[in-house]
């Protein structure tokens, strides 16, 4: 039995320690053997951590794809307001005037600079004052410029939802992903690699079927690894 290659991805590796998990507790046999009993215990201990951790950087990395699609969504609404101000045409430029005011009020604040709760706080602030019923006529003359503000809308909606997600994440903050990968490559590698090939060398029956299981799965996401790294593909 081969070791698993230390190439793959981070979520590779959680997935086939979770496959390894499953598979020693549906093995009775394997469990009679003290070894493979505690080296799994680590291991399953190890692939919750990462698991965990995963899903923790992954908060991390929609909280910001949020906060861009945002910060996007609010550029172009200055890039329509300027559009229609900069127009030679006396209706447009007059219902653009205060529109662009508004706008221009929380641009000079860096509403796109600001910490997340101060966007968030601003682009709320920002969006009453467009909601304002002295402004509706206005928005309603300017072709985009309602569409472009229920853009920020949703973007701010879908920000809100991403740091929920974090904030739920962080409450059982730890460390990041990768710090797991090596002791738990290690508990596999080292550990239950090498004792499972001394096994099956001494004809142990009772980890006999949960060798090759382990050899099958550890083989899969080895080839997978291999096929990446021929295409190319940069690793975590």
């Amino acid at each position: 039995m081969f070791k698993v290659n230390s190439s793959l991805k981070n979520t590779e590796l959680d997935g086939l320690s979770d496959t390894l998990v499953r598979l020693y507790k549906a093995n009775e046999a394997a469990a009679k053997d003290a070894f493979v009993a505690a080296t799994m215990a680590e291991i399953e201990k190890l692939s919750a951590d990462i698991t965990t951790a995963i899903l923790q950087d992954k908060a991390v990395s929609t909280l910001e794809a949020a906060d861009t699609e945002r910060d996007k969504a609010i550029t172009a609404l200055g890039k329509v307001l300027a559009g229609y101000a900069a127009l030679p045409i006396a209706a447009k430029q007059s219902a653009a005037t205060p529109l662009l005011a508004v706008y221009e009020k929380y641009s000079k604040a860096g509403i796109t600079k600001a910490s997340y709760l101060s966007e968030s706080s601003m682009v709320e602030s920002m969006l009453e004052d467009f909601a304002a019923e002295p402004l509706a006529a206005h928005i309603k003359a300017l072709e985009g410029v309602s569409e472009a503000i229920s853009a920020i809308r949703s973007a701010q909606d879908a920000f809100t939802s991403a740091n929920d997600a974090y904030v739920a994440a962080s409450d059982s903050k730890g460390a990041s992903a990768s710090s797991f990968k090596k002791p738990l490559l290690a508990a596999i590698n080292e550990k239950l690699v090498p004792y499972l090939n001394a096994m099956q060398i001494a004809k142990n029956e009772n980890c006999a079927a949960f060798a090759a299981s382990v050899e099958s799965e550890i083989n899969r996401v080895n080839e997978a690894v291999a096929k990446r790294s021929k295409k190319g593909e940069i690793e975590e």
